[in-house]
């Protein structure tokens, strides 16, 4: 199969639903502004690969344009419970949450994790500097009126580390698979973030390279080659 080609994109789609590739597809017809099509497929790919984060945040970014600020708030939340490093999907969250008008507390919770992914992000700095020290300070005199509710909360909070759900799947097919020839004009994010969710690390750095050359932004290809490094690390410690 072509990756530069659209159209043998869509027979390969149509011949095998289960692929999970169903994201570069999706993120095509998004790109053209083909937002029904991008639905369908990332609806018929996410029946197979129903915690996908690339073909999720897709489909959140269909929920965002066509207004549906909740759904697409609830969809970028369960990526982050499945890629806790995709910080595009934190960022976007950030920003619907704003538009929805979330409780400050919620808000600065949400700007830190972008931090803790980004420690360069300007507007991730700016809001809790001038949040933060309001919001710690009521938190402050509130602390023991609500000590009893947060003894009741840590048993639900502990289990959520203990899903590990961010981990790269156990099988790792560089090996196996074939090796997949991308062009600048096709390497994408969402391309990287389908090969490093199955394993795929040298094809995911050679879509990087691809994008370097683009000219594509080089803090986010710097964050994947290191968060691609440090799977491939996990690994061979394994």
């Amino acid at each position: 199969m072509d990756l530069n080609s659209q159209i043998e994109l869509e027979i390969y789609f149509a011949d095998h639903f289960d692929t999970i590739l169903f994201p570069v597809l999706a993120d095509l017809y998004l790109k053209n502004n083909e937002l029904n099509r991008a639905r369908k497929v990332c609806e018929i790919g996410l029946k197979y690969h129903k915690n996908d984060p690339a073909g999720l945040f897709i489909l959140a970014n269909i929920e965002k344009i066509e207004g549906n600020l909740k759904e697409a708030e609830k969809i970028l939340e369960h990526v982050l419970l499945y890629a806790s490093d995709h910080l595009s999907a934190a960022i976007q969250l950030c920003e619907i949450q704003t538009v929805l008008g979330r409780a400050k507390g919620r808000l600065l919770k949400s700007w830190k994790y972008v931090l803790s992914l980004d420690s360069s992000h300007q507007t991730a700095k700016e809001f809790i500097e001038k949040i933060g020290g309001t919001e710690n300070a009521n938190l402050g005199v509130q602390k023991p009126i609500s000590k009893q509710k947060r003894i009741k909360r840590q048993p639900v909070e502990k289990k959520k580390p203990i899903v590990k759900k961010v981990a790269p799947p156990s099988v790792t097919i560089d090996e196996y698979a074939d090796p997949l020839k991308v062009s600048p004009r096709l390497a994408t994010f969402t391309l990287v973030s389908v090969l490093k969710n199955q394993g795929l690390f040298s094809q995911a750095l050679d879509v990087l390279d691809a994008l370097e050359k683009k000219g594509e932004n080089h803090d986010d290809i710097a964050l994947e080659r290191e968060t691609i490094e440090e799977l491939v690390q996990k690994l061979n410690k394994e």
